[in-house]
């Protein structure tokens, strides 16, 4: 029980990251194929989501590092 708590956090955070993740993969691919109009479309959403992903990301590390820690003690 102890364990789940612990790393709670990290799921919390990983899971809408794992989506963000996906849906930049997306229109990643979407931009490759699209013309000149629709790229110009694509690109701010991509930037967006993109860092909200890294950021995300960096978080869910530093999360699931402190849960390893908190159980190791």
């Amino acid at each position: 029980m102890g364990s789940m708590l612990a790393f709670l956090p990290f799921r919390v955070v990983h899971a809408p990251t794992a989506w963000v993740g996906r849906a930049v993969a997306w229109l990643a691919e979407g931009y490759r194929t699209a013309p000149p109009l629709e790229r110009a479309l694509i690109f701010p959403t991509w930037a967006v989501l993109r860092g909200l992903f890294i950021v995300g990301f960096v978080l869910a590390h530093v999360l699931h590092e402190g849960a390893r820690r908190s159980l190791a003690q």
